[in-house]
């Protein structure tokens, strides 16, 4: 290990394999390091025993009836993925989609007057939509076709106002939409955590709900995909990449010191008595707590269900499987706003379920995720949520609140210190994939060109040859 590296990667969470993929294939000699004897770290998908253990309860007492410990992959940190957001782009960038089998989510699902509808992508599901009156139906969709018609390449429509200049709000009003008409666009279709946007220019928001009515139309059913076996293979098969580029992986190596020229910029790392030297080292929050700061709190709960969610599966494409048989609907997101909740939130509560069309449960069970930003411990904060759960009947119940922490950029990057991001309480990956290529251009001060594609070394000995 001692050697002379141009970055230090310390963790594998998703953020930093894909900082450390892309490094590697442009041409920076990488070591990446983590604690854990596995890949993922935060955002780690482990089997049932783990999760007991992780929780301090002994696997001993998990009932016969939870099936085969190697049928459970259960993310620590739930989330769907976009079909045409920035994650798989950056997948197709980087030529990972090889190590990777997707399936898509059933349904996108909003909770509305206390009940459970599925979102409306289109000016026929708009106007379909038992979300809303006839006349506010007709006044969304009108909002959505001009959206459609001004980002449609065949038709660069004009809207009735520059979405440029023009604030969301000032939309909302020349469409004569009501507030919770207002809030549903905001959260279950630009997938803002906030309602900031609405005294910004339109124009960010929209370009949003655009890319997500043109997601859904890749695959139907709903927007969002999910990997088979869980999230654990998104991070390796960057590490494959990387790996591939000649990055180097080190696993079980506990970080002992970040060490420092007499200038007081980063000069490498020491494991044990061993050290491995770098002008750039990078990583989660875990590894330098002396660099970032406490920004809030996220509670996520994880369940196992006995079934499906009725009103979503209810409301669901019909899935089938390779035999044609008739399959539930296991897997969904649901949005709770804060207007939703109704117990004094402001911030979204978000729900996700998966099984085993995923291979993340046994047969005939399911997984529940929840999460939300939280000012206590206390998990009644995220009470909406748990009585939608409990709708499918809650076998088992964990639930841990965890800090969130943002780096002090000034302040680490002079240094030559560059650290992500904790994971937010979303149910997506946006916000993930938004803060990687962030922190790349900055590393690199170059654009990251997510259009493009990587072309991957030849291996040596298999050039082609000219057969005559």
């Amino acid at each position: 290990m001692e050697e002379k590296y141009d970055a230090i990667v310390l963790g594998t969470g998703l953020k930093e394999g894909i900082i450390s993929a892309l490094l590697s294939v442009h041409g920076k000699k990488v070591l990446h390091m983590d604690r854990n004897n596995y890949y993922g770290g935060d955002c780690a998908t482990i089997k049932l025993t783990d999760l007991y253990k992780m929780f301090g309860e002994d696997p001993a007492t998990i009932p016969q009836n939870m099936g085969r410990d190697a049928d459970w992959n259960i993310d620590l940190v739930p989330k769907f993925i976009l079909s045409g957001g920035d994650l798989m782009r950056m997948l197709r960038h980087a030529d990972c989609l090889m190590y990777l089998d997707f399936g898509r989510v059933a349904g996108h699902f909003v909770l509305y007057k206390d009940n459970i509808h599925r979102v409306p992508c289109t000016v026929k599901e708009a106007l379909a939509s038992k979300l809303m009156g006839i006349f506010e139906k007709k006044r969304m969709a009108d909002l959505l076709q001009s959206i459609n018609d001004y980002f449609d390449p065949d038709k660069k429509k004009p809207m009735k106002m520059d979405p440029k200049k023009n604030t969301v709000k000032e939309f909302f009003a020349e469409y004569g939409l009501d507030d919770e008409t207002r809030d549903f666009i905001v959260h279950a279709m630009s997938l803002a955590t906030n309602m900031d946007c609405l005294n910004k220019p339109a124009y960010e928001t929209f370009e949003k709900i655009n890319l997500y009515t043109y997601s859904l139309a890749l695959y139907g059913a709903s927007p969002f995909i999910y990997p088979m076996y869980g999230l654990g293979d998104l991070p390796q098969a960057f590490a494959r990449l990387a790996a591939v580029w000649g990055g180097t992986y080190m696993l079980d190596r506990k970080i002992d010191e970040i060490l420092y020229d007499e200038n007081g910029k980063v000069a490498g790392i020491r494991s044990g008595t061993e050290k491995a030297y770098a002008p750039l080292v990078i990583g989660d929050p875990s590894y330098f707590q002396e660099y970032v700061s406490e920004v809030g709190k996220v509670g996520r709960g994880i369940v196992i269900l006995k079934s499906p969610l009725e009103q979503c599966a209810k409301q669901s494409e019909v899935e089938t499987d390779k035999a044609g048989n008739k399959v539930f609907a296991t897997s969904a997101q649901i949005i709770v706003t804060g207007i939703a909740a109704k117990n004094g939130r402001e911030e979204d509560i978000y729900i996700t379920t998966q099984g085993y069309q995923h291979r993340t449960t046994p047969k005939g069970l399911q997984l529940g995720f929840i999460s939300g930003t939280v000012k206590t411990d206390n998990e009644t904060e995220l009470e909406p949520g748990w009585k939608i759960l409990s709708g499918a009947g809650i076998l088992k119940k964990f639930y841990k609140v965890t800090k969130m922490y943002e780096p002090r950029i000034n302040e680490c990057e002079s240094k030559g210190i560059f650290v992500s991001k904790s994971y937010d309480a979303t149910s997506h990956f946006e916000s993930t994939v938004a803060d990687a290529i962030a922190m790349y251009e900055r590393i690199t001060g170059e654009k990251l060109d997510l259009d493009s594609k990587i072309v991957r070394p030849a291996i040596p000995g298999m050039e082609l040859v000219d057969q005559q």
